[in-house]
């Protein structure tokens, strides 16, 4: 599919075991999911460790990760609680000739104003040679990406859609109700074949690390009219044994049993 359609994986981040970038991992890592048939991956993302990694180190795994990706679609996570921080990765990302960025909210001050976060998206927008999706992950962020925010940000040249991965279908089910305009990216795995049926463009999937080709069988299924629920089984069984574990640290753990990529995880 690719054209920011389709399965991106949201790219775990080599380390050794000392919490070190490992870099030489990336074209293995990539390979793994090449293979497995997605369209690209995320880098930087929650499932990378983005928020663990101080900004020079995001720029240079960016780079490594398009020096080998090929055919692959990179989408560069850029958003940071530092509004300079986000501007600079954005920047640096459009420079590198990206396929789009995937921005949070800023994540630490709570209970702030639509405009606030508003002003935030604007100002990374206009940082943006590329298209911008902005990331709802309430649960981490605490910051939510609803439709009165997206309502004030309609106008914003570059915003082309939401990474969608609350816990629940119905913020999602919204925008596809609401925001026909906007692509929607499934962020809950457990939910992807009702999503994709329901209008949604793809996924960002963190568990497309560990078995990106059951990930890759879902979608499928629902575009060519497959057997779509009986896929979605077998997915949410792996999705349940993952969830049991630090979701980081569980991928990688299934990497090394699957003899990709022997990784470590960065402090906390």
């Amino acid at each position: 599919m690719g054209r920011l359609e389709g399965v991106y994986t949201a790219l775990v981040t080599p380390f050794g075991r000392s919490g070190v970038l490992r870099l030489r991992e990336v074209p293995v890592l990539l390979e793994f999911q090449r293979k497995a048939g997605v369209e690209g991956v995320v880098v930087g993302g929650t499932n990378g460790e983005g928020v663990s990694l101080s900004v020079t180190e995001r720029k240079r795994l960016l780079e490594a990760v398009l020096a080998s990706a090929g055919d692959l679609e990179v989408i560069a996570a850029t958003g940071a609680s530092a509004l300079p921080d986000a501007v600079a990765l954005t920047r640096h990302a459009t420079r590198c000739g990206v396929d789009a960025v995937l921005v949070l909210p800023p994540f630490y001050y709570k209970n702030v104003t639509l405009e606030g976060v508003a002003t935030y998206f604007r100002a990374v927008a206009a940082a943006a040679g590329v298209p911008m999706i902005l990331y709802s992950i309430p649960q981490f962020s605490c910051v939510p990406i609803n439709l009165p925010l997206m309502e004030r940000l309609r106008t914003v040249p570059g915003i082309v859609g939401v990474k969608e991965s609350s816990p629940e279908t119905c913020l999602c089910m919204s925008f596809l109700r609401e925001r026909p305009d906007l692509k929607i990216f499934v962020g809950n795995d457990l939910y992807l074949a009702e999503l994709l049926q329901a209008g949604a463009c793809g996924v960002i999937s963190g568990t497309a690390n560990a078995f990106p080709e059951l990930i890759v069988e879902v979608a499928r299924a629902v575009k060519e009219g497959g057997d779509a629920e009986a896929a979605q089984q077998r997915l949410n069984s792996a999705v349940n044994v993952l969830s049991e574990y630090p979701i980081v640290g569980a991928a990688k753990t299934v990497l090394e049993a699957r003899h990709v990529a022997r990784l470590g995880v960065r402090a906390p």
